[in-house]
C-alpha cells in the first residue's frame, strides 16, 4: 500500500506490505518523493512500480499534477526514478501489469477526464501513450478494475455519465467489449479485486451533482464473466466505505481501509470467502 491520506488529512509518501500468511504489516518507509493521494502502483515479478496523482501544493495547478515514477525493489528496498509519465492527466489511474508492461489507465489532470492508455515498458524504460479509441469507455477518473484470466473488466468512475459501466478489455489490442452494467446506482472511488473466478467491486460512492447527497455505499457486488451477471453480495463489515484498497493473494479477493461516509479514515481489511 503506497501513499495517501491520514486521519489527520496529511498527504503521505510511506510504503507498507502485508503479509496475508502472518496477517501482519509492516512499514517499509518513505520514498524519496513528493507525498500524494490518488497515486497508483502495480507489482510485476520481484518489484514494485509506483508513483502519479496528485500533490497538496498549489492546488489544481498544473504543477500539483505529479508525473514521477519509480520502481521498487523490495529484496534492497532501494527506489529508483524512471521516465516520467507522458501525460498529466495523473489523478485516479488505474494500473495493473502483464508480460514486461505496466497499464496505465484513464485518469484526471488539468484539462479534465480521459479516456487515456499509456504504456509502461520495462525492459525499455519507456513510456507510450496510445491513439485514442472511441470504442473505449467514456473519460472518467477513479475508473476500478481487475485483471482475472487475461482479460481486464473495468468500469465505474466519476464523470457522471458512466458510473455504472462496464467492460472487458483485451489492453494487447486495446478492444473494448460492453458488458451487463452493475446494478442500481453507479458509484465512483470504489475498488476492485478479483478471486479465481469472479471480479468484485467493493463500496464506492454514487454521485451525479451537488442535488444527489453524495450516497457512500456500504455493500459490495460480484461480477461473473462466464455469464455476464452482477450479483449482490451483502454489505461490507466496514461499514459505508469509499477510497478503499483491493488486491489479490492467491485466490482471495481483499478490501479495506478508505474512509467511512462522514470523511473518517478505516482501519480494517478484510477478504472475501466464497
Amino acid at each position: 500500500m503506497f501513499a495517501g491520506r491520514d486521519s489527520s488529512g496529511i498527504y503521505r509518501n510511506d510504503l507498507w506490505q502485508y503479509n496475508a500468511q502472518t496477517d501482519t504489516w509492516t512499514d517499509l518507509g518513505a520514498a524519496p518523493m513528493k507525498a500524494r493521494v490518488n497515486a497508483t502502483i502495480a507489482a510485476h515479478g520481484d518489484k514494485l512500480y509506483a508513483g502519479l496523482g496528485y500533490s497538496d501544493k498549489r492546488a489544481y495547478h498544473d504543477s500539483a499534477y505529479l508525473r514521477d515514477w519509480w520502481e521498487y525493489t523490495p529484496a534492497t528496498k532501494q527506489w529508483k526514478r524512471l521516465a516520467d509519465y507522458p501525460t498529466k492527466r495523473t489523478i485516479a489511474v488505474a494500473s495493473f501489469a502483464i508480460d514486461g508492461t505496466i497499464y496505465a489507465l484513464y485518469g484526471f489532470g488539468p484539462v479534465g477526464f480521459s479516456n487515456d492508455i499509456c504504456t509502461y515498458n520495462i525492459a525499455k524504460n519507456k513510456w507510450e501513450r496510445w491513439p485514442e479509441n472511441s470504442s473505449r469507455a467514456g473519460i472518467c477518473c477513479g475508473g476500478r478494475g481487475a485483471l482475472l484470466e487475461g482479460t481486464y473488466y473495468f468500469g465505474t468512475g466519476y464523470n457522471t455519465h458512466n458510473l455504472n459501466h462496464w467492460f472487458a478489455v483485451s489492453v494487447e489490442t486495446d478492444q473494448w467489449q460492453r458488458r451487463a452494467s452493475l446494478p442500481g446506482k453507479g458509484r465512483e472511488f470504489g475498488a476492485c479485486a478479483a478471486s479465481n473466478k469472479y471480479v468484485y467491486l467493493f463500496g464506492g460512492r454514487y454521485f451525479a451533482g451537488d442535488m444527489t447527497g453524495g450516497e457512500v455505499f456500504d455493500t459490495y457486488l460480484r461480477y461473473t464473466p462466464q455469464t455476464d451477471q452482477w450479483e449482490y453480495c451483502g454489505q461490507m463489515p466496514s461499514g459505508r466505505a469509499e477510497n478503499l484498497v483491493a488486491f489479490t493473494i492467491g485466490d482471495k479477493a481483499y478490501f479495506g481501509l478508505g474512509e467511512d461516509a462522514d470523511g473518517q479514515v478505516i482501519d480494517k481489511l478484510y477478504y472475501v470467502e466464497e
